[in-house]
């Protein structure tokens, strides 16, 4: 039992903890960003006031946090449970293991410094915290019970906190053969724009995420649920199986492949419909919307409050987070004449 009930305190203060640093983050970088940069100088007499302050607070919490937790906490688990093994009380650890955290999770550039300090200030302040709360009795509890054990045997509180730590280490081999492909195709091999060639949006760079969904999915066939028949006719392409796509860029990158099998936007409609997806009469193939460029988009909605969310379709933790939103929207844009698929942009609307 003890076993598992510092499991849990580990992981309950680690989610804590993540919040808190998505809260202290967006406060710290908004202090230099409106109060003493010179391009903000208006915005930071207008919020004197404090309610600038208050605002990236909530921002940090209801924002942030999510997707913080979402791809951090298994990681930032694994990290702590290592820590718990070899017993590490020593706070500058914790400071290092949630510095290079706040690093990985906020994406910053080490040529921007100020934004640096933030991530170092919010991360000295949450790994203190977290070092109070469960970092500096790290193992102390899990080296008495097993010493313990030697003599008297195992409880089933034990067996699950056993359990605990093989889903633990399964999720780490997920998070090692993931970040293996997204080195492959950074450094070693990146991979061909597949059929159709996927682009996206203005023709930016693909991240590694991006082309690691490349990889895994190079042609129309390889989104699609598995048949009997030979072939791709087009009522085929309708059947994407959505079982395999588990991030947004793979989802991107499916669609891209499915409509852009198509002659032209006619089809888009019919297509979003046949995946659950709601098409309003002004976003349709028949009435696209025309941008500024010229270039026609077709619009998709989906009620994740109503429905669940579209990805993944398992795992209960995975599927609790993607939950957050409540809905999610795909525009696909074509060329002018709508002959060509441009790009597709899946989006998340969350309160």
């Amino acid at each position: 039992m003890a076993i598992l009930i510092r499991l849990l305190r580990v992981a309950f203060v680690t989610i804590l903890c993540i919040v808190i640093f998505a809260a202290l983050f967006e406060f710290l970088n908004a202090i230099p960003t409106y109060l003493f940069l010179p391009d903000h100088l208006e915005g930071g007499v207008a919020y004197r006031s404090g309610m600038m302050l208050l605002g990236a607070l909530w921002w940090g919490v209801v924002f942030r946090a999510p997707g913080y937790l979402f791809y951090g906490t298994v990681p930032l688990l694994i990290v702590l449970a290592v820590t718990e093994w070899r017993s590490l009380k020593s706070w500058p650890v914790y400071l290092a293991v949630w510095f290079v955290a706040g690093l990985a999770a906020t994406g910053l550039s080490l040529l921007n410094p100020l934004r640096i300090a933030a991530v170092l200030l919010a991360a000295a302040a949450t790994s203190y915290l977290y070092w109070l709360l469960a970092g500096k009795s790290a193992g102390d509890r899990l080296q008495g019970r097993w010493r313990r054990e030697r003599n008297g045997g195992f409880k089933f509180a034990n067996y699950a906190a056993y359990a605990v730590l093989a889903y633990l280490a399964y999720q780490l081999a997920g998070y090692v053969y993931h970040g293996g492909k997204l080195i492959w195709v950074t450094v070693v091999s990146e991979p061909e724009p597949g059929t159709p060639p996927f682009q996206v949006q203005f023709k930016r760079p693909l991240t590694a995420s991006q082309k690691v969904a490349m990889m895994d999915f190079p042609d129309p066939g390889s989104c699609l649920r598995k048949s009997e028949t030979e072939g791709l006719p087009l009522d085929r392409l309708k059947e994407m199986d959505w079982d395999r796509i588990d991030n947004k860029d793979e989802a991107d990158v499916c669609m891209f492949r499915l409509l852009g099998s198509y002659p032209n936007l006619s089809y888009a409609t019919d297509w979003f419909e046949a995946q659950g997806f709601d098409v309003s009469a002004n976003f349709s193939s028949a009435r696209p919307n025309i941008e500024q460029d010229g270039t026609q988009r077709v619009s998709a909605g989906y009620s994740i409050r109503k429905n669940g969310p579209k990805f993944p379709t398992t795992g209960i933790v995975r599927r609790a987070f993607r939950s957050i939103p409540y809905g999610m929207s795909v525009n696909a844009t074509w060329s002018k004449d709508g002959q060509q698929l441009l790009w597709v942009e899946t989006g998340f609307s969350t309160l």
